[in-house]
């Protein structure tokens, strides 16, 4: 059966009955943008990943039980800490007060913590504190400013005569000298500070403390505490973006209203940025849509303005556009009966399928501009010219085909799916260029007169030349080019892939810049390991575990809360709380606070400096010569902040003691409200997860028992290496891990596994499809040959220039093999053709309609190298360097191919 005959014949029909052929296009086409109307397009990143793997699945079910996985990250800097704070917890609480905000956490709830620290504490390290009342009762603090003047005489004596450091429980006193240090430091701090601080600084004062983060104001911050933190919880969990633009732009706008309000009061508002995967999924789409956009139009834009420049005549220019848009429109409703929806990556293809299915229209408006030009009647010329290009089309275009029907084979949906797109979309192209293209012609046929040269030269015998290559310089030619491609493949190999999905987000990215920073510069990530267990007692094996490996820089649970001896420490809290309320210390410290600190006894205790750093050293002897080497250190660091406090006092005794009554009466509050939380534990009761705060609650435990634990990476999670070791140390802790790090690593792992088997499995269908569609050893290596050399080339380029792979552009050589198949398949099919034409003249005619069809890939891809998203237009880049590597394998390795190939060929011709 002679298809092409039955294909002129077709397109004849169509030719002859236009309005009937066009007007069913409409109707299809309104059909088509209904649909497109209806087709979601899936934002989430789920919508990426194959849903039936185990780590789809335990992930999913953690997002049933917990709701998202992932907290919006409010990152407040550029003030002293004093007024990060006030302004973090000013924001935090109007974010609460905003509806479809669930949580707002600037700081763990510190009343909570120290009205339970008991259970934070050791049975040994109560019965310790218990012991430390019983020593402060004995002692008898004082209560007024006369009691305290006669207790700094006392320590004077003491210092005097101090007791030797042998019998000291090393431990114990370790703890006690940092934790001395700390305060020193902080009345240092008090001395020195350019304004008087606004309160006690306690993330410094407990940092030697263990329960630090549950003890301490509990703000979540940087190492060095010029960051802080607020994690944002959303009250709808779906990460799609009709549920995460709305809740990003909520927290962002009241953040600007806030930050209004502080310069309407005539002070400086801190820099405010978003950070988190809810931040980089929504600058993801907005960037992509805006691109999209841009790509789309600018591809049509450029598209046509080429088309119309070259053939310089509008109807030849709507012969070659109008089939191809329409079959694009077509895909989109194809799209919507056979996937039902587009993701990030399928809706950014419609560019690309308007740079490939231009070449269609060219092909065969090309060939009828010819059977016009010899004489035909027009619906003569438009079925000969269909019926002379239908093989050459049917074959390139059915490789562009099978090759987006092997990427849909892939275990990676997002390449999947893009296949099926791609499949839908090139062929409603070609059955548009067959049907539509013939009516729309027969309606308004191009001038001839304005149309490009005639594609048939002059009769080889009339031309001056050979238009051949010296036969040992196409023998040099190809074996260079081969060898280069050779070279190229086996480069490919070593590119590496880039783990880091940040890279993809624009240069300027906030939340990438942000979430770098927190992974520099803080204990805390965006990308947190979750562990959940079915009992506390699991809970606390997971929490415990994790905590011990270096992998995981913090770990937070609530297990702490829930010791397995709570009742224990439960009894023993309300006896110390018992003692304490009879005591009477919150009398003695409003005494003390009501005289403050006079100049005598100012300078009592300022006396008491010198004495203290000779017997600090003294002590330093004593650990040497005792083998307490472990205390020299700590002994150090307060013999340094009473020799700073000495300097800071003798320049400027007046202030020294202004600021250090300021910092006595900071102390004594602190310490009432201490002895009052103390007073609480004496009716404490036993705590449930009932009793926990509901900020706490929702995020620890789920409504069915189960308990997460939440585990910081310690290093960069898109390194390789560290999610590697992370990985191995989250699964060896608990198999039933999950979050960010445990599905980024399996999505990248189904990534390249599918680029390796997609690009493998098209170039295959590739090579058999034209091999069985020529069914000729030369035409089949004349089209195949000037791709594979492409190919090669477009690798060895990325390879030197440096070019890593990454999640987006990872793809970009399965669709230059789509792309760039038609050069060659048209090569071929007019070598074929044109048997009385040299290599290089056949190079010459069929250039023509290539450089074409090229420049119309070339215009669409252009378009997409200026996304600002780096994954898209990194994608353009690549798949341009391949273009423009296949085109010159066609152009000028395929006629040197061709003439090995077929001696005779570069023989004919007049000498």
């Amino acid at each position: 059966m002679d298809i092409s005959r039955h294909a002129a014949r077709a397109a004849q029909s169509c030719a002859r009955h236009p309005w009937w052929v066009l007007a069913l296009t409409l109707v299809i086409s309104g059909l088509s943008a209904w649909a497109m109307t209806r087709l979601p397009v899936y934002t989430s990143r789920q919508a990426l990943l194959p849903q039936n793997t185990v780590v789809a699945e335990r992930f999913n079910h953690f997002l049933k039980q917990f709701g998202a996985a992932s907290d919006l990250i409010v990152v407040v800097e550029g003030l002293p800490r004093r007024e990060l704070e006030r302004y973090a917890s000013a924001l935090a609480e109007r974010l609460r007060a905003q509806p479809g905000i669930a949580q707002a956490s600037e700081r763990l709830d510190t009343r909570f913590f120290l009205e339970h620290a008991y259970l934070l504490m050791t049975p040994g390290q109560l019965g310790q504190f218990g012991q430390g009342l019983d020593k402060l009762a004995a002692l008898k603090p004082p209560g007024n400013t006369a009691e305290l003047d006669t207790a700094l005489g006392q320590a004077r004596s003491w210092l005097e005569a101090p007791p030797a450091l042998a019998g000291t429980d090393p431990s114990s006193a370790g703890q006690g000298l940092r934790t001395l240090a700390a305060i020193l430091a902080e009345w240092r701090r008090w001395l020195t500070a350019a304004e008087p601080p606004a309160g006690l600084d306690w993330t410094q004062l407990l940092a030697q403390q263990s329960e630090a983060d549950a003890l301490a104001q509990g703000y979540f911050a940087s190492r060095d505490g010029r960051m802080l933190f607020l994690f944002v919880h959303a009250q709808d969990a779906s990460e799609e973006f009709a549920a995460i633009a709305p809740f990003v732009e909520q927290v962002r706008r009241t953040a600007q209203a806030l930050a209004a309000e502080t310069q309407a009061q005539g002070r400086i508002p801190p820099k405010v940025g978003l950070t988190g995967l809810p931040a980089v999924e929504y600058e993801e789409y907005i960037d992509i849509e805006h691109d999209i956009t841009l790509v789309v139009g600018s591809a049509a834009v450029l598209i046509a303005v080429l088309i119309l420049g070259v053939v310089r005549d509008i109807r030849w220019a709507l012969a070659i556009f109008v089939p191809m848009g329409l079959g694009a429109l077509w895909s989109l409703g194809l799209a919507w009966l056979s996937v039902g929806h587009l993701t990030i990556i399928t809706s950014g293809f419609l560019a690309i399928l308007f740079g490939l299915g231009a070449d269609y229209g060219i092909f065969t408006s090309s060939r009828i501009a010819e059977e016009r030009r010899a004489g035909k009647p027009l619906i003569e010329a438009i079925g000969a010219g269909i019926g002379s290009s239908f093989g050459a089309v049917f074959t390139a275009g059915g490789a562009s085909v099978l090759i987006f029907c092997a990427l849909a084979t892939v275990e990676f949906p997002g390449f999947a799916e893009l296949g099926r797109v791609a499949a839908g979309g090139v062929l409603l192209i070609l059955v548009s260029t067959w049907v539509v293209q013939p009516a729309l012609y027969a309606v308004l046929p191009p001038k001839l007169k304005d149309s490009p040269a005639p594609d048939n030269p002059r009769p080889a015998a009339t031309r001056k030349g050979r238009g051949a290559f010296p036969l040992p310089v196409a023998a040099l030619l190809v074996v260079v080019a081969v060898v280069g491609a050779g070279y190229g493949a086996w480069r490919g190999t070593t590119i590496p892939f880039d783990y880091d999905a940040l890279s993809l987000l624009p240069q300027d990215s906030e939340a990438a810049h942000y979430q770098r920073r927190m992974v520099a510069e803080s204990d805390y990530q965006a990308e947190v390991v979750i562990f959940t267990a079915q009992d506390m007692a699991e809970a606390r094996r997971i929490a415990e575990d994790a905590g011990k490996r270096k992998t995981f820089a913090k770990v937070q649970s609530l297990t702490e809360l829930f010791p397995p001896d709570a009742g224990n420490r439960l009894a023993q809290a309300q006896a110390l709380g018992t003692e304490v309320a009879g005591q009477g210390y919150g009398g003695k410290i409003a005494g003390l606070a009501q005289g403050g600190l006079p100049m005598p006894t100012f300078e009592r205790l300022r006396a008491l400096l010198p004495p203290s750093l000779a017997r600090i050293e003294d002590y330093q002897e004593q650990a040497f010569s005792s083998g307490h080497s472990d205390l020299v250190d700590p002994l150090e660091q307060v013999r340094n902040q009473l020799a700073a406090l000495q300097t800071a006092i003798d320049q400027n005794p007046a202030a020294g003691r202004e600021r250090s009554e300021l910092f006595f009466r900071a102390l004594l509050a602190a310490a009432g409200e201490g002895l009052a939380v103390l007073e609480t534990w004496s009716s404490a009761l036993p705590l449930t997860q009932a009793g926990v705060p509901a900020s706490l609650r929702d995020r620890f435990f789920a409504q069915d028992g189960t308990i997460a634990v939440y585990a910081f990476p310690a290093e960069n999670v898109y390194d390789p290496a560290n999610l590697e070791r992370l990985t191995q140390d989250a699964y060896a802790v608990s198999p039933e891990a999950t979050g960010f790090p445990i599905t980024h690593q399996e999505f990248t792992g189904i990534v390249v596994r599918s680029f390796f088997h997609g690009t493998l499995l098209a170039l295959a269908v590739c090579l058999i499809w034209l091999a069985l569609a020529l069914r000729d050893v030369r035409g089949t290596v004349l089209a195949a040959l000037p791709l594979l050399i492409g190919g090669g080339w477009m690798l060895g380029i990325m390879a030197l220039a440096g070019i890593k792979y990454n999640y987006a552009n990872i793809i970009a050589l399965p669709l230059v093999i789509a792309l760039a198949v038609d050069y060659g398949v048209w090569f071929s099919h007019r070598w074929r053709e044109l048997k009385d034409h040299s290599p290089l003249q056949v190079s010459q005619v069929a250039g023509k309609v290539i450089l074409l069809a090229a420049g119309t890939e070339l215009a669409g891809l252009g378009a997409i190298t200026l996304a600002s998203y780096r994954g898209v237009s990194t994608l353009g880049v690549d798949i341009t360097i391949g273009l423009l590597c296949c085109l010159p394998a066609t152009l000028l390795i395929a006629p040197a191919i061709g003439q090995l190939l077929d001696p005779r060929r570069g023989r004919n011709g007049p000498a």
